[in-house]
Formats: C-alpha cells, structure tokens, sequence
C-alpha cells in the first residue's frame, strides 16, 4: 500500500510548492529508427538537465520548503557519491544554508569543483563511513536530507511522476513500461508511487549494475541490506545500504529487477552521444542497455518511457570510462 504521505494531493501540492525553485525537464520522443532499434515506442524524460544536474534537486529542495526553517540554524548536511552531494549544495547556496556535505574521496573531480562553486563546506570520506559522518552531523544540530530515504526525499522524485503523468495526458497517451535506473531507491519508489494511482496496469522495471545490486539482494532477504558490497562504474547507483521506508514503497511499486553490466552501460554512452550528442553519465544510460539486452522485443509496439535521471560528468571522466576515440 502506497503511504499517503505519497497521495495524489500531496504530490500536486508540494508540485506546486518546489515548482518555483526546479525545472520542469522536457521529454523526447525518440525518432523511429530509435524506436525499431529498441523494439518499442520510446519516450526519454531528459532529468538530466535538472537543476544541480539530476533528480536529487527535487528532493533536497522538498527537505528545506517542507518544514520550519529553525531546523536548519545550524545549516544541513549530506552524504553521496557526488549528485546528492551537489543537489544539497545547490539548495545550501538557494537558501544561504550553511552545510556540511561529506563526499566520497573516490568522487569525481568534476563533481567536488561543482560543489565547491555552490560554496558548499565539503569533508571527505569513504562508503563504509559516510552515513556515520552524517549521522554525526546531525547529533551536531545539522539537518541531514537524505539522498534517498523518507517521505520528504519521496514526495520530491514523486513529483518527477507527476510530470510524467501530466506528459502523457497532455499527448493522449498511456504508458506502459516505465524503467528507472536504481541505487538506493528513492527515485524508483517516489516516481512510481505516483504514477501507479493513474496507471495500475504499468510495469515499473528498475534497473541496477551487476555489481551494485543492493535492492535485488534486499527484496531477496526481504527486509533493506544495511551493508552492501559495491564495485561499479556507475557510483550514482552504487549505495552501500537501504533504508526502510523506501524499501516498504519499493515492494509495492516494481514489478521487476535486472541487472546491466559496466561495459553495457558503457556502451550506451557512447550509443548516446552518437545519436543524441550527449554526454551522459553511467547511472544515466542504465535504462537504456536494460532496455536492449534484458527486455528486448518483450515490449514491441508498446509505450515506454525511461527516466534519464542525471548526468554530472566531465568530458575527460567520459573519455576514460568509454575509451571513445
């Protein structure tokens, strides 16, 4: 059962409250030779081009407008592996918040630089520990929004679905497939806990690297894996743990898990860049090599979108990671 922290009306009313303060990500509609190389009719929500770079940003933004501003005095703080990292530092910098935001010592250059011309106050530190730093943070009066767990992080990936929702009325399409790239699981849960109540019948497939497959192991021990072992090109999507709330929605909303391999992401980078000329980071193009080579012409003729969640990578990071030449 979907929480109603998750409602409809909810949703529409925090839409309506963070709307000033993010973008409203367009959609493609891929062309036919995309269509038949795909074996579907396929529609790309560009999030990527989201303030801060991703997703993230509606949550971070929902945390702050959501509640009374004497929690953040002492300021906020943070955890990720760079795009949560940057969407807090984006609303540290929107809201003159001051911030603590521990990033990983492994994150890309690119992503650190990008944090620091929000001003954000960054301490490094590595997957094991980060959680225990922020929990310290918030032992220190720091409000902690987290990248991925609670109704305020939800409610903000939720309004992606409603988004998506109004898209398709506005077209006079229904959708059928829907696939999400997945790391902790807070943008899975919150898009599709939204657009389940408008389309029961949809299948919501989530989509996870082969060596950071937390959520797969977590619905396979049927409770949120507080320790996970990760080891993928795609660390936007390589969460060390799970958390409970977003587990509880995960299992109502997906309908099924696969798993994609490094050099299958990589491919679709580069895939990306041809037909589209964009660079897109890993976590973004999950979807995409999910859609070729694990659900391929299981959805002929019918509608699928795939979010393109977020993309926070320079071109020399880009060029290493694909070999392109």
């Amino acid at each position: 059962m979907i929480p109603k922290d998750l409602s409809v009306d909810n949703i529409s009313k925090i839409y309506k409250k963070i709307k000033p303060f993010i973008n409203q990500t367009p959609f493609l509609k891929c062309p036919d030779d995309i269509d038949n190389y795909f074996s579907t009719n396929l529609f790309f929500k560009c999030e990527f081009l989201q303030k801060s770079g991703s997703f993230k940003a509606r949550g971070a933004v929902n945390n702050i407008i959501s509640q009374d501003q004497n929690k953040f005095i002492k300021g906020i703080t943070a955890v990720s592996a760079g795009n949560h990292a940057i969407a807090a530092s984006f609303v540290a910098n929107q809201f003159k918040l001051k911030n603590k935001i521990f990033l990983y010592e492994s994150a890309n250059k690119y992503r650190v630089q990008t944090c620091k011309n929000y001003g954000a106050n960054i301490i490094f530190t590595n997957p094991k520990q980060a959680f225990i730093d922020a929990e310290n943070a918030k032992n220190e009066g720091y409000y902690f929004i987290h990248p991925f767990d609670g109704p305020l992080t939800l409610q903000g990936s939720a309004t992606l679905g409603l988004e998506i929702v109004e898209y398709l009325k506005s077209i006079n399409t229904k959708i059928d497939n829907l696939l999400i790239s997945v790391g902790g699981g807070g943008l899975i849960s919150g898009v599709s806990s939204y657009v389940k109540q408008f389309y029961p019948k949809i299948k919501i497939i989530g989509v996870e690297p082969e060596n950071a497959n937390g959520l797969n192991q977590s619905f396979r021990a049927k409770k949120p894996l507080n320790n996970v072992n990760v080891n993928s090109i795609a660390d936007s999507l390589s969460a060390p743990l799970h958390m409970q709330y977003s587990f509880d929605v995960a299992k109502e909303v997906i309908d099924e898990m696969v798993t994609v391999s490094d050099d299958e992401m990589r491919e679709f980078m580069v895939f990306c860049y041809k037909k589209f000329k964009l660079f897109l980071e890993p976590a973004c193009v999950a979807g995409l090599a999910a859609l070729k080579y694990k659900i391929n012409n299981k959805i002929k003729a019918k509608n699928t979108v795939i979010i393109l969640c977020g993309s926070n990578i320079d071109k020399k990071t880009w060029l290493n990671l694909t070999n392109y030449n």
